[in-house]
């Protein structure tokens, strides 16, 4: 596909997820003071994944239109754009009054819809990121795998969900495994399995990539290493811990879009570079203040039979002494294992260097005859 269709579809499909997005932020603020059945992140999380995943998506798409990591997650983002309306109409038609129709039909399709996106970003993406296509044809079982988690999923859970299952349709998993923990697990597992192989796909990948396309690679290396953590916290019903995910995820859409548009691609090692010296550092300077106000407060409670706000001022003075001297340090550490990458040079053999100087003389010649032979004239 080329010419202008790229664009208007990348145009089209962007515009219906900010008119899904409208739709489902107005009906949230229309039923605020409204009470909320048990749910996963915050209200609208859908919103601002599907707005930033799908931007980043129709960028591409616009732009790089062979490139099938742009229609995937432009496609995957209408879905999330649905997704936040099914989730939000429920409580808005229930909350109108006369109350409107087809609440349930929306927790169904709420209940299960949500798996589209995840097994599509979870897997595909690591299979075929950056290049849009399989690492090579051995990798078709992954991808097969891929589809048979979704599936399994989404078969699943319609089973499990009323009229066909004892769950009241709904988007909190929990109620899911506590009924039919056995059914939900197969989907898990394989989903479990398959996102498995698509990370090592993608580092087989990177140990096999040079140039431009480990860059691409290291933008998402970068993001996978922050999401492991926070995958472990955003499946847990900590709420802080669902909204760190939720941040990772917008990270991960910047993070494709960089690297596909290829926007500052080589600033990569320059990002990596700082995170690990002031995240080092934060972790060094928070254990630091916990020591030392603690070791302060002791003592003063030892001298005088009471803490003392003294021991803040002596802890901030530590803190002040030793920030310089621990970034000088973790600075050069860090810099002797990453290195800002620069563009790579253009290799040139000798022959094309030898007939470069010959053309080169040659013109130099020719202009010196032009200017003898303009001054004897």
């Amino acid at each position: 596909m080329s010419g202008r269709a790229p664009r208007l579809i990348a145009a089209g499909s962007f515009a219906s997820i900010a008119v899904l997005s409208a739709v489902a932020l107005w009906m949230i603020l229309v039923t605020l003071d409204r009470p909320l059945p048990p749910q996963w992140g915050f209200r609208g999380w859908e919103i601002l994944l599907g707005l930033s995943f799908g931007s980043v998506g129709a960028l591409i798409v616009a732009h790089r239109p062979r490139n099938r990591i742009g229609w995937m997650v432009l496609g995957l983002s209408v879905i999330t754009g649905i997704q936040a309306v099914v989730d939000q109409y429920p409580i808005f038609a229930e909350a109108v009054d006369p109350v409107l129709p087809y609440a349930g039909v929306a927790r169904w399709i709420a209940a299960w819809i949500w798996a589209l996106s995840a097994v599509g970003l979870v897997t595909f993406l690591p299979l075929l990121f950056p290049t849009g296509h399989l690492l090579s044809a051995r990798w078709r079982p992954a991808a097969a795998l891929a589809y048979a988690a979704g599936f399994v999923l989404i078969v699943s859970t319609i089973l499990a969900s009323q009229p066909l299952g004892p769950v009241p349709p709904t988007t909190d998993s929990t109620a899911y495994f506590e009924l039919v923990g056995p059914i939900m697990g197969v989907g898990y597992l394989l989903f479990l399995a398959a996102a498995t192989l698509a990370v090592v796909s993608s580092v087989v990948r990177y140990r096999r990539s040079t140039g431009e396309e480990k860059l691409q690679l290291k933008w998402m290396a970068y993001v996978a290493v922050l999401a492991i953590p926070g995958a472990v916290v955003g499946v847990s019903p900590i709420f802080i811990g669902q909204v760190i995910f939720i941040g990772l995820a917008v990270l991960a859409a910047v993070a494709i879009g960089v690297s596909i548009l290829r926007y500052r691609l080589y600033e990569i090692d320059l990002i990596i570079n700082r995170s690990l010296v002031y995240g080092t550092l934060s972790a060094i300077l928070a254990g630091l203040y916990a020591a030392s106000m603690t070791f302060s407060q002791r003592v003063f409670t030892t001298l005088t039979g009471h803490p003392s706000d003294a021991a803040i001022v002596l802890t901030t003075l530590v803190l002040a002494s030793t920030f310089t001297p621990i970034k000088t340090r973790l600075q050069a550490v860090v810099d002797r294992r990453v290195k800002p990458a620069a563009p790579a040079a253009v290799e040139l053999d000798h022959a094309t260097v030898t007939a470069m100087l010959a053309a080169a003389e040659d013109r130099l010649r020719q202009i010196a005859r032009e200017e003898i032979s303009r001054a004897d004239g």
